[in-house]
């Protein structure tokens, strides 16, 4: 299955929390990316996607691997890998990415501290290159952060096929959702993404915490 054509994964070495955001031609590609296993990493999988890799280096990670170490690994094993791109940040904020010479082009990924953003089927380089000047220009929680690193890249176009999907999603503690919004079928999909995000994340912000606490002290008791 190929999808996803530009994403940002990172972590927030602060808070803790792991996230990431994409945009795709290919239609509710937010129930394959991004991959978030909290105390382990955040993977996201475009070009012709094996979910496999996914638990495979995931996997690793658990077992002491380094993201690097883990997604290198994981790619010997598997037969189509030159037609995967794929992004993997650890809990510690160790990055790893691989773009695979089949994917088409305008293809290419940059990491950071903490980050990685990749894509394929893009209008120009400019795409993932904006959206890591506003990643790291903006200020605030992780999820503002990785919203505006995808309304930059609406601003250039982003995919040449254009958009029909966009994701971005958050996970703070194990087990309780926290920022996860999608458009699975909009020819505008980012806008709208955003335009959920903007109307309905104060309300998480100020209430999250409080209700984690409440439903812990609850269990306990």
């Amino acid at each position: 299955m190929k999808l996803n054509t530009y994403s940002i994964i990172a972590v927030c070495k602060e808070t803790g929390c792991m996230g990431g955001a994409a945009a795709s031609c290919f239609p509710g590609l937010g129930a394959f990316s991004p991959y978030i296993r909290l105390s382990r990493g955040v993977i996201a999988s475009q070009g012709w996607v094996n979910p496999f890799l996914n638990e495979e280096v995931m996997g690793r990670i658990e077992r002491g691997e380094s993201a690097e170490s883990a997604l290198h690994q994981a790619l010997q094993e598997d037969k189509g890998a030159q037609l995967r791109q794929i992004s993997v940040v650890d809990y510690k904020g160790n990055t790893a990415a691989f773009t695979g010479s089949e994917n088409d082009p305008v293809k290419l990924h940059v990491r950071g501290d903490g980050y990685v953003i990749a894509g394929n089927i893009l209008t120009g380089k400019d795409v993932i290159y904006e959206m890591e000047k506003a990643f790291l220009n903006s200020k605030g929680p992780l999820a503002d952060r990785l919203m505006s690193a995808m309304l930059a890249a609406d601003r250039c176009v982003g995919d040449r096929r254009g958009k029909q999907a966009a994701v971005i999603r958050v996970d703070k503690v194990q087990g309780f959702p926290y920022i996860d919004f999608r458009v699975d079928d909009d020819p505008n999909a980012v806008m709208k993404l955003n335009e959920i995000y903007e109307k309905n994340k104060q309300h998480i912000f100020d209430t999250y915490d409080e209700w984690v606490e409440n439903v812990r002290q609850g269990i306990k008791g």
